[in-house]
């Protein structure tokens, strides 16, 4: 009876695979051949799947990216209505979280030499930000009213710092502890959120003051 085959299931286990290849050999120098290996298969059974090395290497950092997702989700299933403790797995503070770094940060440099990849990349910060925006209103229920656009801006700040963070803190390890990381990451948000909560409320009051012809 001929065996079945979950190709799905495969397409997954090679994408992990190519995770453990990615941060062994660098994004950039991994061969089929290293990610075949760490799938115990061969380079022939990789091309039914996926037609090059870079398909491979996109699978792998979807798959990363979805995990991350799924832990933030979790979070927000959660009892947590912290910004930053919410935020926080999505900081290299463990060695799931620093592999997942060190590969998107390698894809950015390698994106640079290849900008076919960033095209590819959109989706995926279309859907980091939609992430980010349901943390921010779930912990933050005045957010829902404040203007879409102060929204918008918190949320790309927080990215931009967290991506600011991500780097030193994989470039300066010793430095930039678990804890450190996280006393930033909350200095950042507290900032940010009074910041914007005074953006909001001067909105408001600009908006219900009476204008000159009202008071006339």
């Amino acid at each position: 009876m001929p065996k079945i085959v979950d190709h799905e299931r495969r397409r997954h286990d090679i994408a992990v695979a190519a995770c453990r290849a990615i941060n062994k050999h660098g994004l950039d120098s991994v061969k089929l051949s290293q990610i075949a290996k760490e799938a115990s298969s061969t380079t022939g059974m990789l091309a039914h799947y996926f037609d090059t090395k870079w398909d491979v290497i996109l699978a792998a950092l979807r798959l990363m990216h979805d995990r991350l997702e799924k832990r933030l989700s979790k979070s927000l299933a959660s009892e947590t209505t912290d910004l930053a403790d919410l935020l926080k797995d999505a900081l290299p503070i463990g060695n799931e979280q620093r592999a997942e770094a060190a590969a998107w940060l390698t894809f950015w440099g390698a994106a640079l030499k290849h900008p076919e990849l960033l095209e590819i990349s959109d989706q995926t910060y279309a859907d980091w930000r939609a992430i980010i925006r349901r943390c921010l209103m779930v912990s933050t229920p005045l957010a829902k009213h404040w203007p879409r656009k102060l929204a918008e801006d918190v949320v790309s700040s927080i990215i931009v710092f967290m991506d600011g963070l991500s780097v030193k803190a994989l470039t300066r390890p010793s430095m930039f502890t678990a804890k450190f990381q996280m006393q930033l990451l909350r200095s950042h948000v507290d900032g940010l959120l009074a910041w914007a909560d005074i953006q909001a409320n001067s909105a408001k009051q600009f908006a219900e003051k009476p204008s000159t012809s009202q008071l006339s």
